[in-house]
């Protein structure tokens, strides 16, 4: 793969994780109204540590072939070093839902995993501002 197509894959699963994200805080927030998971709002919610991962080593090869690039100048890596760090924090993060669930407590378990998902998503937007601008997220 060459690393314009892995940016372009990068770049592009970002919408697919915006809306995972904002699907799997809805799925939350209705648990916790319901004071039950539905099949579908667990299976929303493990899907956003899946996601996360794959974007997280998309993000990793790109990271190092523009290291490699710019001979590891790390002044010139700064903004993608901190998106990086960044989404790494978020991924660790997502990491922690699946045993959210497990929780029989649902009211609980769905508060913390709203919780963790609105930090997950604030991380994930500051990250992509960090690198990009606020424009990436809003083209129009």
């Amino acid at each position: 793969m060459t690393m314009e197509l892995v940016l372009v894959i990068h770049s592009h699963l970002r919408w697919l994780v915006a809306i995972g994200i904002i699907g799997a805080l809805l799925a939350s927030l209705f648990a916790v109204a319901r004071r039950q998971w539905l099949t579908f709002e667990r299976w929303t919610v493990r899907v956003i540590p899946w996601m996360l991962t794959l974007q997280l080593l998309l993000g990793l090869i790109l990271l190092v072939g523009s290291g490699a690039t710019l001979g590891w100048d790390m002044p010139a890596l700064r903004p993608q070093v901190e998106h990086a760090t960044t989404m790494i924090v978020a991924v660790g993060i997502s990491h922690m839902l699946p045993r959210m669930l497990r929780n029989a407590d649902v009211r609980r378990s769905a508060n913390r995993a709203a919780l963790a998902i609105l930090g997950i998503g604030v991380l994930v937007f500051i990250g992509v501002v960090r690198l990009r601008g606020l424009v990436y997220w809003m083209p129009f």
